[in-house]
């Protein structure tokens, strides 16, 4: 099942970045309501984390027009995932780079970069897709309902 919630339009102007910059909270609210309806309740202090961080990194270091999306994604063995999107215009990250920096004697979170550690603690996948018009920085959470046949899905 794939029903996609458009949490911010996206937009060819520059307005698009202060309404991201601006509407972080109407965003946050968009995203618990949805989750609300779909009764996720328990996921709605991670998704709203990095729906948050996501939107965040796009505003920052990102390209406009800015768009977020999020939608539940159901795999082969009928596990759930609740996916969350933000795409922009730029020229997109290097996941692996990222990683391996994280990997690295010297790393500290003071600097900065917590953002994406964050996501990658939080989601069971996340990563960053080139598009035509830019890229798209991804992450899921697990939607299965609790109990004891749960399996983790690749």
């Amino acid at each position: 099942m794939r029903v996609v919630v458009s949490v911010i339009a996206p937009s060819r102007d520059d307005s698009c970045l202060v309404a991201a910059r601006d509407g972080t909270a109407e965003v946050r609210a968009e995203v618990g309501r949805q989750l609300t309806r779909w009764r996720l309740h328990r996921l709605v202090d991670d998704a709203l984390l990095i729906a948050t961080e996501l939107l965040s990194n796009a505003v920052r270091h990102g390209t406009p027009p800015v768009s977020m999306r999020m939608w539940l994604v159901t795999g082969e063995r009928g596990g759930r995932r609740l996916r969350l999107e933000v795409e922009d215009a730029g020229p997109g990250i290097d996941v692996q780079r990222v990683r391996a920096h994280w990997r690295h004697p010297s790393f500290t979170l003071v600097a900065g970069g917590r953002g994406l550690f964050i996501v990658d603690t939080l989601a069971c996948r996340w990563g960053d897709t080139p598009s035509r018009l830019g890229h798209t920085v991804w992450a899921e959470l697990d939607a299965t309902p609790p109990g004891p046949s749960r399996s983790r899905e690749p």
